[in-house]
């Protein structure tokens, strides 16, 4: 895994360059008395900062055009880019982007709502069958852009040479997750922070993990030994019936905490995702039975079987707020926006394999992804705007976003940080969650025990073998 990033020192710098030389955008501190600081920063921070490759460019005013929306109470555009300093750190950081790629690539970028996530993705359909080029890229619903792709409506982005799929800003699984047939149509990177916030990570209670005598695991996680069973040893015996009425619920303690839209992410974490690439980078069906049943058997104890687990919501945000869970299987959202402002005392760890056989820890997501329009006619200048941005906000806006996350702040807790850098270079989002295949939860399918898991998949074969075959037909047919 790379050198991890210095989260805490690049948080000192007031701006930096994604190119060559840095240029200090307009609307940022007074650069007057800190030249010198600045300078002295970057020279400490230069092996830790990513560069891009980008030649210098003059894009000549071009207005660059994101379309966008509203989705679950936030405009999509603003995990991009931002319209304005507020004093949010993230924000200030996105609002320095923009600035800053503006003045670099002399370009202009500009917003054009569309209302609601099915007004983008009917906008980019209007545009395609029209022949106009109405936006650069949208942003919109997993599913909805993943439709997008499967319609013929959407431009390879695989295409682009401006985009340097080996730097960190491309994050690995999610782009290998999301190219199918040596094309992508659909893109999970670092130009937004929207995957990152939507991550499914295990927040840990450190209250609770010292009551019980429990080391917190960061060592056992950088052994690569963070399984499954290391984390139920971790939770054993740590549930309690708070009110004594011989039930668990919510209002009990418990070793383990989640809720109903986890589950397909746990199972790409624990590496059991059904669809594989072949040599031709065809997705394939191939089920590792052996695998497979561990992860049922695991899980199903879990959640079934253990005493250690409760529902709560989506994503046991309330328990584990309320002090109530040693770990929650959540996002880092959730901290974000919820358990700092709570007394709980939490660190982060990420998802768990599914044994020490597992090469990687995987921490999947859900996301709003971005796309190009298949008839957009600047591909040039729409590879240099979104790399530029997706290199300052991977250096910049993450960092700051990790910060705010940590109630205090992650200087003052290098474990957390790495952890999350953890996170952050592994992160992904699944191929048959994303474009709503058979088999994206099987754990959820099986977790009751009502089923059993080879007459399961005997019976999804026929429909699972249909579907794929109809993905990769639609994306053999789009040109490369």
């Amino acid at each position: 895994m790379k050198k991890l990033i210095s989260i805490a020192i690049l948080l000192t710098m007031l701006l930096a360059s994604c190119g060559e030389a840095a240029q200090t955008p307009a609307g940022t501190a007074d650069s007057a008395g800190t030249d010198a600081a600045l300078a002295e920063t970057e020279a400490e921070t230069e092996d830790t900062y990513i560069h891009d490759s980008l030649p210098d460019a003059d894009l000549g005013g071009y207005n660059f055009r994101i379309g966008t929306s509203e989705f679950g109470g936030k405009h999509l555009n603003e995990y991009v880019i931002f319209e304005e300093l507020t004093g949010n750190p993230v924000d200030d950081e996105l609002y320095n982007a923009k600035l800053y790629v503006e003045n670099r690539l002399n370009c202009n970028i500009s917003v054009i709502d569309y209302g609601t996530i099915e007004g983008t993705r009917d906008a980019v359909k209007k545009s395609v069958n029209a022949g106009d080029d109405a936006m650069d890229i949208q942003i919109g619903h997993d599913h909805h852009t993943g439709d997008l792709a499967k319609g013929g409506y959407l431009y390879n982005i695989r295409s682009i040479e401006q985009f340097d799929f080996d730097k960190p800003w491309w994050p690995k699984f999610a782009i290998d997750q999301l190219t199918v047939c040596n094309r992508m149509y659909v893109c999970s990177s670092y130009i937004s922070y929207c995957g990152l916030s939507y991550e499914r990570v295990l927040t840990v209670n450190k209250t609770l993990a010292e009551a019980y005598g429990r080391e917190l695991p960061y060592n056992t996680v950088r052994d690569g030994k963070w399984t499954l069973d290391a984390m139920f040893e971790f939770i054993a015996d740590t549930a309690a019936d708070l009110n004594g009425d011989g039930k668990m619920t919510v209002d009990d303690q418990v070793g383990f905490t989640s809720g109903n839209q986890t589950e397909y992410c746990l199972q790409e974490a624990l590496d059991c995702s059904v669809y594989h690439k072949d040599e031709n980078d065809v997705p394939t069906l191939d089920f590792n039975m052996e695998k497979l049943n561990k992860m049922v058997e695991k899980t199903r104890w879990l959640f079934k079987d253990s005493g250690l687990y409760v529902e709560d919501a989506d994503y046991g945000q309330n328990m584990f707020r309320g002090g109530r869970a040693l770990l929650a299987y959540t996002q880092i959202t959730n901290a974000y926006n919820d358990y700092r402002q709570s007394d709980v005392i939490y660190g982060f760890l990420p998802s768990p394999k599914l044994d020490e056989l597992q090469e990687d820890y995987i921490n999947c997501c859900t996301d709003t992804p971005w796309a190009i329009p298949l008839n957009a006619s600047h591909p040039e200048e729409i590879g240099y705007i979104v790399e530029a941005l997706s290199c300052y906000n991977y250096n910049n806006v993450i960092p700051a976003y990790f910060d705010v996350a940590v109630k205090t702040r992650l200087a003052d807790s290098p474990d957390d940080a790495e952890m999350l850098q953890i996170i952050a270079d592994t992160r992904t989002i699944g191929f048959a969650y994303f474009y709503s295949m058979p088999f994206n939860n099987i754990i959820s399918d099986l977790k009751s025990g009502k089923k059993e898991l080879a007459s399961y998949i005997e019976k999804g074969t026929k429909s699972a073998t249909k579907n794929l075959d109809k993905l990769i037909t639609a994306f053999e047919a789009m040109d490369a």
